[in-house]
């Protein structure tokens, strides 16, 4: 059974069964479900993003951001067939924070009819769903993904990895003299070289688990869930040799540039923070720049 606390949140949840399709109580790090209708609780063998049938963890976890910044939070998602509106609100217990998620069905509402009668394709809104749950993530200067999802991402990996016992290696990158190319070619060449970067990075991004976010500035970090020390040492070293390597042609410019690298690799217990793994790699990137730059340590 549910411990007193949870029980008196699943009680208070029968005014809200008439106004919503769907309520669950989610723990958005461990994606934990809990069901709730018809005054009934239904612990879920599944995880709470199987709901949506995409077979990942979603990009844009209402649920996380609304667990991480303690408010209520509202998004538009999918199934193969329906269309939800979710609102995700925050409970606080003694010992944890838990998230309501409340679903509302709307595939049948005129907002998001596309005039087709039958409703049988929907792909435009699909994709149009995805370009506005996405857009919040995105960096806007290079595409890739930014800092607000390292903070929803990081943690969930961490306890991911704590919890199958695997590896967690993240690489933390930094281009070497950054600001003299900004004050050597103009702002606007430092973009163009920020943008190729990111797509170099990108370019080493080869299993779905794998992802990179621009940290700030010109730092990025590459995760790489269950991979160990030797192969994210391996990635870091083949990024560097390739950037070192190759110029990047930028307006009427071709500008050579390096690279240094932090890498961190841990199998995490429960105790492990998100900080300390940051903190881990910050301090191998700063032993690189120490060192010399254009180089890995780890």
């Amino acid at each position: 059974m549910y411990d007193k606390e949870v029980q008196e949140v699943l009680d208070k949840l029968v005014i809200f069964e008439k106004m919503y399709d769907q309520i669950r109580l989610v723990d958005p790090i461990i994606k934990k479900v809990l069901s709730y209708k018809n005054n009934i609780v239904n612990e879920l063998p599944l995880k709470c993003f199987d709901f949506w049938a995409k077979s990942k963890v979603c990009n844009n976890c209402v649920s996380i951001r609304a667990f991480n910044e303690n408010k209520t939070f509202v998004k538009v998602e999918y199934t193969p067939n329906e269309i939800y509106i979710v609102t995700a609100v925050p409970v606080e217990l003694s010992n944890r924070r838990i998230v309501i998620e409340l679903l509302k069905n709307t595939t049948d509402s005129m907002v998001f009819r596309n005039g087709n009668e039958n409703n049988d394709n929907n792909s435009e809104i699909y994709e149009m769903i995805d370009s506005m749950n996405n857009l919040g993530l995105k960096d806007s200067l290079t595409g890739i993904y930014n800092r607000r999802y390292i903070n929803e991402k990081l943690p969930i990996e961490l306890t991911i990895a704590s919890l199958s016992e695997q590896s967690l290696s993240i690489i933390m990158i930094d281009i070497d003299f950054f600001k003299k190319v900004n004050d050597t070619y103009g702002h606007l060449t430092g973009d163009c070289i920020l943008k190729n970067f990111a797509d170099t990075l990108l370019a080493f991004i080869k299993r779905e688990s794998d992802w990179v976010s621009r940290y700030g500035g010109e730092e990025f970090i590459i995760c790489l869930p269950g991979a160990g020390l030797e192969k994210a040492i391996e990635i870091a070293e083949h990024i560097r040799r390739t950037v070192e390597n190759n110029a990047i042609l930028c307006r009427e410019h071709t500008i050579n540039i390096t690279a240094s690298f932090g890498v961190c690799s841990i199998k995490p217990t429960p105790g492990a923070s998100v900080e300390n793994l940051i903190e881990c790699a910050d301090k191998k990137l700063y032993a690189a720049k120490n060192n010399g730059r254009n180089r890995v340590e780890s």
